[in-house]
């Protein structure tokens, strides 16, 4: 049974029908299998995460957090989520995804949606940045990889910064707020995804969006903050936008070591290089802010 297959009947069963069929698969993502199935005339979206995904993602904080966004009316309905394996079935969102089009087009209303969430007494996990990335340097080093010395001096560098930040009250963050997350139906704004919310510094939300090209995250910061940014507004932005490039580094060498380059067909390999050589240019830049 192959995937598509297996996603058909897993949704039959869930919805008691007999009739679910295959739309389309959706892009995005680095390894999970997300399709659009119809059901009884409506469509959803079914999620199986992919090759060693629960290394990543907690699915009692997922589903903890899919139920405290559901206060906010941000987020998709999800119609089945199975702790056990990740996977979801939720409604699907007929819309613009914001990484197919002109999305600074859209900046007042991703920052609106940011400051909705932001401002919220939503209740999530510390997101613990650098102890995140310390499990995804181990999960790369149980499979035999040596970090090169150049990673080694950029993440010291990093954790040099971190102590010369100005103390910042963690609020209620998305943690993965890139516009593939982000849809607009009607006028209004889905934020969907939501595996690794957690209490965080704001601007780690904002600086998500350089996953578009970081010159799109500087525009959001601008329309965030409601002003011109200031130095500090800045270095912080470079230094969650860098540390982020760290953290998918990790992710990106360690999906390479298991083997997805080769059953997906994405070099994984060049893009751990690629976040690597951006982390690089954005403390480049830190210092001369």
């Amino acid at each position: 049974m192959n995937v598509e297959e297996y996603i058909t009947a897993r949704v039959n069963a869930i919805m008691h029908v007999n009739n679910s069929g295959i739309v389309k698969r959706l892009e995005g993502g680095m390894s999970n299998y997300t399709y659009v199935v119809e059901c009884n005339g409506k469509k959803y979206t079914y999620r199986v995460p992919g090759k060693y995904a629960e290394k990543f993602v907690d699915r009692h904080d997922e589903w903890h957090n899919v139920q405290e966004v559901d206060k906010l009316g941000l987020n998709n309905v999800t119609a089945y989520f199975e702790i056990p394996t990740g996977e979801k079935l939720a409604e699907y969102v007929e819309g613009t995804i914001l990484s197919e089009t002109d999305i600074v087009s859209y900046n007042a209303m991703s920052a609106q949606a940011l400051k909705k969430i932001h401002g919220s007494t939503l209740q999530f996990k510390d997101y613990n940045a650098f102890g995140r990335l310390d499990d995804y340097e181990k999960y790369c080093r149980d499979l035999g990889f040596v970090h090169p010395r150049a990673y080694e001096t950029l993440r010291d560098k990093l954790k040099i910064l971190q102590q010369m930040q100005k103390p910042v009250k963690p609020v209620p963050c998305h943690c993965d707020y890139q516009p593939t997350n982000l849809v607009v139906e009607g006028g209004k704004m889905y934020v969907l995804d939501w595996e690794f919310a957690g209490m965080n510094d704001p601007i780690y939300d904002v600086a998500c969006y350089g996953n578009a090209g970081f010159d799109k995250a500087l525009l959001l910061l601008e329309a965030y903050v409601g002003h011109r940014p200031v130095k500090d507004e800045l270095q912080r932005l470079y230094f969650h936008r860098a540390f982020q490039c760290l953290q998918w580094y990790n992710v990106a060498v360690f999906k390479d070591r298991i083997g997805l380059s080769k059953d997906l067909n994405m070099d994984f390999n060049q893009v751990a290089l690629m976040f690597f050589g951006m982390a690089t240019d954005l403390i480049d830049h830190y210092d001369n802010l």
